[in-house]
């Protein structure tokens, strides 16, 4: 009797521009040990059926004061259905796609993250917002940074952020320019691309005139009357071209009655110095920057370019405090694993457990809060709804809103120090 090897295989069926996903088993000629499989199953079970993690909706919400820091939680707008994501990857494609399909590549592999409250939600849908700003807000969250997705005059996944604009919904928030190519292979590099990112003639003018409405908005963050704008990787342009873009952006800003923008870098790929780049400093982005100490586990395919990394000793000797010579905004993330997204094209997983990332989110605010005054004292979580990379403040099945709790323990902490 043939035995049936723990190995997740590929199958893609091709119709048209259509790719369709499925996964299943493959047959070996020699049996599987039982133990490995045992374990697999057990904790297969044990995803579905353990709720001793679930953590249930606050009964005493955090009131904010103007003396706590302002934690921005990053926010991806690609929950609902565009016609470029339908081209590329099928009709009615979105990030539920990718969340939903993925299964533990290995025992203590904590997947499909399956989402509480709001549920498979559409952006589109009125409610979901509010419904998501109601959660953050009890839990002491001050905003959401939305990733900005602009090239060249072309906007992409904007209309939640009209939505969000045109609300009532009281909630800060601002802009990251998510300013890469973006590709098939969610990597932002020259290959698969949909949409190429390059700055043309009068593209600053066109920039500033989109986020205009957006900026004037009294909910926009403004640091001295400074409208605050994140750019991820200003150094995928050509240096003395960004920097003359940025300048007309700063002239239009004060012709608008500002006194120009606050502009900060990402450090995403690269470490630049930011005032190269014409930017006041750098918000963290982990696990961009992060030290890489892979760890084995026993995957389900042994060939599978999966990568485990460990954060015990980054978070225990408190190396994310480190010396700059200019402004840092520091960031964490309760978890990280994009396996939904890049299973078969070196995924990464960080494994880090609620206590490290309580750790680690406590050492940010008291640093932040010993750093800068009262008022402008940020800090930054990845994110609140990257569901195919597995950093996500939502709730889920499993914890319900362990990760969010942990931010509100957090900041009750910080107010007594």
């Amino acid at each position: 009797m043939d035995t049936i090897k723990h190995k997740w295989i590929e199958k893609r069926l091709v119709d048209g521009k259509q790719r369709v996903y499925l996964f299943g088993h493959c047959v070996l000629s020699r049996p599987l040990p039982a133990a490995p499989l045992a374990e697999y199953t057990a904790w297969l079970s044990a995803l579905k059926n353990d709720k001793s993690t679930f953590v249930p909706f606050t009964k005493t919400p955090f009131v904010r004061t103007n003396s706590d820091p302002k934690i921005f939680a990053y926010y991806l707008p690609q929950f609902h259905a565009i016609e470029e994501n339908d081209n590329a990857h099928g009709k009615g494609f979105t990030e539920w796609t990718n969340v939903a399909s993925c299964v533990p590549q290995f025992v203590g592999h904590e997947q499909p993250k399956i989402p509480y409250d709001v549920g498979f939600y559409n952006l589109l849908m009125p409610g979901v917002m509010e419904r998501q700003v109601e959660i953050a807000k009890a839990y002491g969250l001050y905003g959401f940074c939305f990733y900005y997705y602009w090239f060249s005059g072309k906007k992409v996944l904007e209309k939640p952020l009209e939505y969000f604009l045109h609300s009532s919904i009281d909630f800060k928030f601002h802009f990251c320019w998510a300013n890469e190519n973006w590709s098939k292979l969610w990597d932002g590099g020259d290959r698969e691309v949909i949409l190429k990112q390059e700055l043309k003639e009068a593209d600053a003018e066109k920039f500033f005139a989109d986020i205009l409405p957006y900026i004037k908005d009294e909910r926009y963050e403004k640091i001295d009357n400074k409208p605050l704008l994140m750019i991820y990787r200003p150094s995928l342009f050509d240096k003395t071209v960004f920097c003359q873009f940025i300048a007309t952006l700063q002239r239009l800003a004060k012709q608008e009655g500002f006194n120009g923008l606050y502009i900060m870098a990402a450090n995403a790929f690269e470490k630049i110095s930011p005032k190269d780049y014409s930017c006041e400093g750098v918000i963290e982005f982990p696990p961009h920057q992060l030290p890489r100490k892979e760890i084995a586990v026993r995957k389900i395919n042994p060939k599978l370019p999966l990568a485990v990394h460990d954060l015990t000793e980054y978070i225990a000797k408190r190396k994310y405090i480190y010396p700059a010579s200019y402004p840092v905004w520091k960031a964490c993330f309760p978890s990280w694993d994009n396996t939904p997204r890049k299973l078969y094209s070196h995924a990464s997983v960080w494994k880090i457990s609620p206590e490290q990332y309580k750790t680690w989110l406590a050492g940010i605010l008291a640093w932040t809060k010993q750093t800068y005054p009262v008022g402008k004292q940020y800090v930054y979580i990845n994110a609140w709804n990257e569901w195919a990379e597995g950093a996500i403040l939502e709730p889920t099945v499993r914890r319900g809103y362990q990760n969010l709790e942990i931010v509100k323990q957090c900041l009750e902490n910080i107010r007594m120090s």
